[in-house]
């Protein structure tokens, strides 16, 4: 199936996807502060490290990726896409590949990778992703002071 748009518009059209400061990727700094306070640093976008974490908490040796569920290939609602399948099943499949090198680069850089879903950040879901982050957080400072 051709695409329904001409390639000028389709280009406009595509030009207004972020990759950074995207609305999951706000959310989630805003969780973070507010989980952990103004007592520890947090970076957005660190372009240094492998795969551009969303979030980096040194302190905590840990980064976090806001991802987005087409993108990124969710296992709740990742799906192939039905028209130009040449052009997004294998676009798809090196993402998957790419954020699975990356997370191998980070923790052999010592870093602990999560990940959260754009789904994760949907406003019935936000008061529970924020729950959930903070007893993380607090989890994982706790196992890095033993």
């Amino acid at each position: 199936m051709a695409d329904i748009f001409r390639p000028r518009k389709r280009s406009e059209i595509m030009s207004r996807i972020r990759s950074t400061g995207t609305a999951p990727e706000r959310l989630l700094f805003r969780l973070v502060r507010e989980a952990i306070g103004g007592r520890r640093r947090i970076a957005r976008n660190v372009r240094t490290l492998p795969g551009q974490p969303d979030i980096l908490i040194p302190s905590f040796r840990l980064v976090i990726f806001a991802h987005g569920c087409f993108y990124h290939n969710c296992p709740r609602h990742g799906h192939q896409p039905k028209s130009n399948r040449q052009y997004w099943s294998p676009k798809l499949a090196k993402n998957a590949q790419r954020d699975l090198q990356n997370t191998r680069k980070l923790r052999a850089l010592g870093y602990a990778v999560w990940r959260l879903w754009e789904h994760d950040f949907k406003p019935s879901r936000l008061e529970a992703t924020g729950r959930l982050l903070k007893r993380r957080l607090e989890r994982r400072l706790l196992y890095l002071e033993e």
